[in-house]
């Protein structure tokens, strides 16, 4: 989960990928169980999904022993009703291994390899059933004992060999959909499914990553790893010397980022510095992607030189509150950086305490070498909007990002839309404001 998405630079418009003519407009989880909670109640759930409008449903194997054995008589009700079905998997860390009382998915558990292929081979005699989906896999992927980059190509070609048009989906996060993502995990997989994006600038930022026509500007690139401690007075920056020429106008103008979007304050710091003074600082607590101007003026009143410092500083430690920063289109003004470019590598020097890696990094382009479909996941749960972004959710809220998520489909910008833990209870209101979206679209 913290790879980082930087802001991007579309360098074309328009997305090569070639989309279905009716896109896929689908739910996932909240399954309707018999009393009990033993087994899904297959027939009602395929009732509710019908009502909904939906032609798709991500069937989750996690909450009891029985779901791969319900999905076997879900998938031939599903296919009368015109319905495909995904399977959706819980990776490593969503298991006992992290929290005893966290199940497996059964019954193959950590055996990927074994899911793909019997899940392949469940699809040969349910053509309805077109792909599988692993949660959260960013947080497990290129990691020696779990997804590595082998085990990953070994799992997506062990469900080709048994059915060729069989899709794998890693569930990632907007900000996951980066550099690091195109490099590793593009190359092995059939497309992505991107969990609760912000805007639609979000979503668009992802596609050009997802179509591998990104421009990501040279940066300072400031990272601090998950599961690590930290203590206070820790730091993260990179330095160097600037002529001051007019310290009346002396400013500094950049964009920074970063991989957090969290409510939890006081830990780590962005922060711009003049000879270790501090004139700019920004919590990484909440959405980080924006653009700020730091007057300099006073901070370099009376200097010829001063040290212009640019990073990351822990206010308090921590324990497993990882982070990757990024700092880039830097402007200068009333101030002289010398020949060259600014960010030339040579002329930053690091200035690190604790864990902390930092590096500059050059321009990078896409190359336009692939093009990979792009399943949108709105939270359909209420409790999401406000733990991701603090805001008390309306019914009205839900079906307005759904139907700026179905114009991109109408679009053709992405394959489609797949709810999250939509509560599909008779009488929910939630259901019935996306149903009547769902009802307008096809209607269109």
């Amino acid at each position: 989960m913290r790879a980082f998405c930087c802001i991007v630079l579309l360098a074309t418009v328009g997305a090569a990928t070639a989309l279905p003519e009716r896109p896929i407009v689908g739910d996932y989880n909240s399954e309707l169980r018999i009393a009990g909670g033993q087994h899904v109640d297959c027939p009602r759930l395929v009732k509710r999904l019908t009502e909904l409008g939906v032609n798709t449903y991500m069937w989750l194997i996690w909450h009891n022993a029985n779901d791969w054995e319900d999905l076997h008589a879900f998938l031939p009700m599903a296919a009368e009703a015109g319905i495909e079905v995904w399977v959706y998997l819980v990776p490593h860390s969503e298991t006992a291994l992290t929290n005893p009382q966290w199940p497996y998915s059964e019954p193959f558990r950590l055996d990927y390899i074994r899911w793909a292929r019997e899940i392949a081979l469940l699809s040969l005699q349910y053509p309805n059933l077109v792909g599988y989906v692993i949660d959260d896999f960013w947080y497990n992927f290129d990691v020696a004992d779990r997804f590595s980059i082998e085990y990953t190509r070994q799992m997506v070609e062990a469900g080709r060999a048994v059915n060729p048009a069989l899709k794998f989906y890693p569930l990632m996060y907007y900000r996951q959909i980066g550099l690091p993502f195109s490099e590793k995990l593009a190359p092995l997989i059939d497309g992505v499914v991107a969990a609760y994006p912000r805007d639609r600038e979000e979503i668009e930022q992802a596609l050009a990553y997802l179509d591998d026509i990104y421009v990501v500007p040279a940066a300072i690139e400031v990272s601090f790893p998950t599961a690590t401690p930290s203590t206070a007075g820790d730091r993260g920056m990179l330095r160097r010397l600037v002529r001051v020429t007019d310290a009346a106008t002396a400013s500094i103008s950049l964009n920074f980022a970063d991989d957090y979007d969290g409510v939890t304050e006081g830990y780590h710091l962005l922060q711009v510095r003049i000879d270790d003074e501090l004139v700019w600082s920004e919590d990484a607590g909440g959405h980080d992607a924006s653009r700020v101007t730091i007057d300099l003026s006073a901070a370099v009143a009376g200097r010829e030189q001063v040290t212009l410092s640019v990073g990351v500083y822990e206010q308090k430690g921590v324990a497993h509150y990882g982070l990757h920063a990024r700092f880039s289109d830097f402007s200068i003004s009333g101030l002289d950086a010398g020949p060259g470019e600014f960010l030339a590598a040579e002329a930053w020097r690091q200035d690190v305490e604790g864990s902390f890696v930092t590096s500059v990094t050059p321009e990078v382009r896409g190359a336009g070498a692939y093009s990979l479909p792009l399943i949108v996941m709105p939270a359909g749960q209420r409790s999401e909007y406000r733990n991701r972004w603090g805001v008390e959710p309306t019914a009205e809220m839900l079906a307005a990002k759904m139907r700026m998520i179905l114009d991109l489909a109408a679009e053709g910008r992405i394959e489609g839309v797949v709810t999250y833990c939509l509560d599909k209870s008779d009488g929910s209101e939630d259901f019935e404001a996306l149903s009547k979206v769902y009802l307008e679209f096809w209607a269109e």
